[in-house]
């Protein structure tokens, strides 16, 4: 969520670097969750690699056992959405069916087949609600869908579709704030007498000064304070799951207190038991998501992973994977996934959305480091997250105004030559991102082995084939050799073991392999199934910016 011109965000990229062991003693008792502006960030452990280059055994005998966690809560967030690959659409922007030149709910549908090429099973919808703006999250009505988009029989046509396909759907739900145009708030502003003046949040007896999102006026802060106020919410939330959606991905829940959350999740699960709750919290604090589990949701963001990987969301070239910092500092998101989330707790994992530069753009458009991005997106532990367009490079920066984030929320580019059916057009500025045969676009893309698009579908194949690769059970390898710009992983399934290996460098490596440590699956074979193994295994060779996934089955 990002609606502002100055983006607020930007104060969250803190510094994330401390002993994870604190995590364990810091939270004796629970926190109000929200704040008038944003909650500052938690520090996270790093874990620096000694100096020795220690070869790096095929598994541990025995595997590590993580730190146990500092509470016994455990989350059961559905098992369909444990394995799961989201592809965010924002659907004025994704394909249109009507010729209007905007996307349109119909359109989401006619390109199912290419969305589970990817081998993305679940779609994250921006909000497709009424309101007076281009993103949506100024809703003026909740149980409708916006007319530039369909109506309430093409939702239900998408959700059937979806079923038959055995995929899901996550609607967005903006619980913080409405629409100034909203009728509710229309009928409170300036008139004290309505029914609905305690439905906000009013700082004077006229009903003219009101809180809202980060002070702007369109934007007025519900007050969840109010029962009403949350019957009204939560019985929106419901109407979408009663019409086929399979969860809620809660917008900006920094912003609403924590019983809300937790009267939200009751009731949801109470009907959709196999609803998924998923919160935006815009935090890069272990300790701050934490809370927000154990307010009730199933899965959160992994935001500390994001700001670590990406560095700067407004700033492009920085972050581990420019080689601006130690590869090492990727470590500790994933301990905290073992030592300081609730059990069963699921992070999802993305390397921009619909708030951020576009990942192409973070790269400055290298194609080495677009693809690490992804692997390391798609192939460790957490549910991976495509944002639409990210497939094929397409590039997205933050204006610097009067347009701001509609740069990162360009048309989908389907075609060469930015024409042709289903193409959208209703931001074409003459600076915008994306230009005709500048070879990205699907037509330009399609059936080319080399092209970043084959590479998405490669690793969806690959996440699909090898049950570690979705497995939640994995370890960090502490010292990848002496390569600080390297990230190691191990993930595990019954009779099968996969090594990960991530060069965020631009130096080749070679990482010293021992294999007398194995304890891998009698007689196994090693199978590289991205990069390549040498002649002699006790050295694993890595390219600049390269990536080595070794299978023993």
């Amino acid at each position: 969520m990002n609606y502002v011109s100055g983006n607020f965000k930007t104060s969250i990229f803190a510094a994330l670097t401390v002993l994870i062991t604190s995590l364990t003693a810091c939270h004796s008792s629970p926190q109000p969750l929200a704040t008038v502006t944003q909650p500052p960030s938690d520090p996270i452990a790093t874990t620096q690699p000694s100096a020795s280059s220690t070869p790096i055994p095929p598994t541990t005998t025995p595997r590590p056992t993580p730190a146990l966690r500092p509470d016994s809560k455990v989350i059961k967030s559905p098992n369909w959405f444990d394995e799961a690959v989201i592809y965010e659409i924002f659907p004025r922007s994704f394909y249109d069916t009507d010729n209007d030149g905007i996307g349109d709910l119909n359109g989401v549908q006619q390109k199912l087949d290419y969305i589970q090429a990817l081998g993305a099973d679940t779609i994250w919808l921006t909000p497709f609600y009424p309101s007076t703006t281009y993103h949506g999250y100024d809703v003026t009505d909740y149980f409708k869908v916006n007319s530039q988009f369909g109506t309430l029989d093409n939702f239900k046509a998408l959700t059937t579709e979806l079923k038959r396909r055995n995929m899901h759907l996550i609607v967005d739900f903006v619980a913080n704030h409405s629409s100034d145009s909203h009728p509710f708030f229309k009928a409170a502003y300036k008139n004290p007498a309505s029914r609905y003046s305690q439905w906000y949040h009013f700082r004077d007896k006229q009903n003219t000064v009101y809180d809202s999102f980060f002070g702007v006026p369109n934007l007025p802060d519900w007050n969840t304070d109010n029962p009403d106020v949350r019957e009204y919410l939560i019985n929106s939330a419901q109407f979408w799951l009663d019409l086929g959606a399979d969860g809620l991905r809660c917008d900006y829940a920094l912003g609403v207190e924590a019983p809300f959350w937790a009267e939200l999740r009751s009731k949801v699960k109470a009907k959709h038991p196999n609803a998924v709750i998923l919160g935006e919290v815009w935090d890069g604090g272990a300790l701050t998501l934490k809370r927000y589990f154990e307010a009730g949701f199933d899965a959160l963001f992994d935001f500390p992973w994001y700001l670590t990987l990406t560095g700067n969301p407004d700033r492009n070239g920085d972050g581990v994977l420019n080689g601006k910092q130690p590869a090492t500092l990727l470590q500790s998101p994933y301990r905290l996934i073992q030592r300081a989330y609730p059990s069963g707790a699921q992070l999802v994992r993305f390397s921009s959305n619909h708030d951020t530069n576009r990942i192409a753009s973070d790269s400055l458009s290298d194609p080495r480091r677009m693809k690490l991005a992804a692997a390391s997106a798609l192939l460790t532990p957490g549910v991976p997250m495509i944002y639409y367009g990210e497939e094929i490079g397409m590039r997205g920066n933050k204006g610097e105004g009067p347009v701001y984030d509609e740069l990162r929320r360009e048309p989908m580019d389907w075609y060469a030559n930015e024409n042709g059916t289903g193409m959208t057009h209703w931001f074409k500025p003459t600076n915008r991102n994306n230009t005709p045969n500048d070879g990205v676009s699907v037509q330009e893309q399609e059936g080319k082995p080399d092209s970043l698009l084959s590479f998405y579908r490669l690793l969806a194949q690959l996440r699909a084939q090898y049950p570690s690769l979705r497995s939640n059970d994995f370890s960090v390898i502490e010292n990848v050799g002496d390569c600080d710009q390297c990230l190691g992983l191990w993930r595990y399934a019954a009779g099968e073991a996969t090594l990960l290996i991530f060069n965020f460098g631009e130096a080749a490596q070679k990482i010293p392999f021992d294999l007398t440590s194995a304890s891998a699956p009698a007689q196994s074979k090693p199978k590289a199934v991205l990069g390549a193994l040498a002649t002699d295994l006790s050295q694993l060779p890595l390219e600049p910016w390269g990536m080595l996934v070794v299978v023993w089955k």
